[in-house]
C-alpha cells in the first residue's frame, strides 16, 4: 500500500493489507469498524435476551479483533467492499460464543430466529405464537420451534452470499433496510427487494414442512 493510500484506503486495500500484518493498515481497520463491531455485539445480545454489562461488551469487542489480527479471519472475507456487514455478523455470533463459554444462558423469553423473521421492524410483525396453528401450543410446541429454526437457519446459509449478508442483517441483526443498504453500499430498493423475495421463499420453505 503507497503512501497516497493511507489516508483514506479503500476496504480491499485496507483489508490486504490487513492480512499482511502491516501496523498501519490495522490502526485504521480497526479505527473504522470499532463502532460496527461493537454495535454488532450489543444489539445480538439484547436481541436475545442475554443479561450484560458494559465489561462483557469490552471483552467481547476485544476477542473479536485478537481474532481477526491473530487468527487470520480475515483472510476468509471474499467481497471485501462488504466488510461492514461480515464484520456485524462476526461480531455478533462472537457475542453468543462467549455467553455460552461463560456458561451464561439467555432467559426463557429470549427472541427465536422465527420471531426475528416476523418481527423485523418493516411492517410484517409477527410472532411464532401467531404464525403456529393453534394446536401447536402443547407438547410439542419446542419441538415445532426447533423444526422452525433448523429449517429457517439452513434455507438462509443457501441464500447467495451477497442475498445472504442481506437477510442476516435484517432478521437476524433488525437493521432497517436503508441501515443496511448504507453499510452495504448497495441501492435500497436492491435490499428491501431481496427481504421481500427472502420472506416469501422462507414462509414457503415452512409451509412445505407444515410448520406454518
Amino acid at each position: 500500500m503507497g503512501s497516497s493510500d493511507l489516508a483514506s484506503p479503500s476496504p480491499e486495500q485496507l483489508i490486504e493489507g490487513c492480512i499482511k500484518k502491516d501496523k498501519r493498515s490495522w490502526d485504521i481497520f480497526v479505527e473504522r469498524y470499532s463502532k460496527v463491531v461493537y454495535w454488532a455485539i450489543r444489539d445480538r445480545l439484547k436481541r436475545f435476551g442475554y443479561n450484560f454489562e458494559d465489561e462483557d461488551i469490552n471483552d467481547i469487542h476485544q476477542d473479536v479483533f485478537i481474532a481477526l489480527w491473530s487468527g487470520d479471519k480475515l483472510a476468509q472475507l471474499k467481497e471485501r467492499d462488504k466488510a461492514a456487514g461480515w464484520l456485524a455478523m462476526v461480531a455478533g455470533n462472537a457475542a453468543i460464543d462467549y455467553f455460552r463459554r461463560m456458561k451464561r444462558q439467555s432467559p426463557p423469553n429470549s427472541i427465536s430466529i422465527y420471531q426475528e423473521i416476523y418481527n423485523s421492524g418493516d411492517g410484517e410483525a409477527r410472532t411464532l405464537e401467531e404464525v403456529l396453528p393453534s394446536k401447536a401450543a402443547g407438547p410439542d410446541m419446542e419441538a415445532q420451534l426447533n423444526d422452525a429454526r433448523e429449517i429457517l437457519e439452513s434455507a438462509i446459509e443457501s441464500f447467495k452470499p451477497k442475498e445472504r449478508a442481506v437477510v442476516k442483517l435484517n432478521l437476524l441483526h433488525g437493521m432497517k433496510h436503508e441501515e443496511i443498504a448504507d453499510t452495504l453500499k448497495i441501492p435500497v430498493n436492491t435490499v428491501s427487494t431481496t427481504i421481500a423475495r427472502a420472506k416469501k421463499y422462507l414462509k414457503e420453505k415452512l409451509e412445505g414442512k407444515r410448520l406454518l
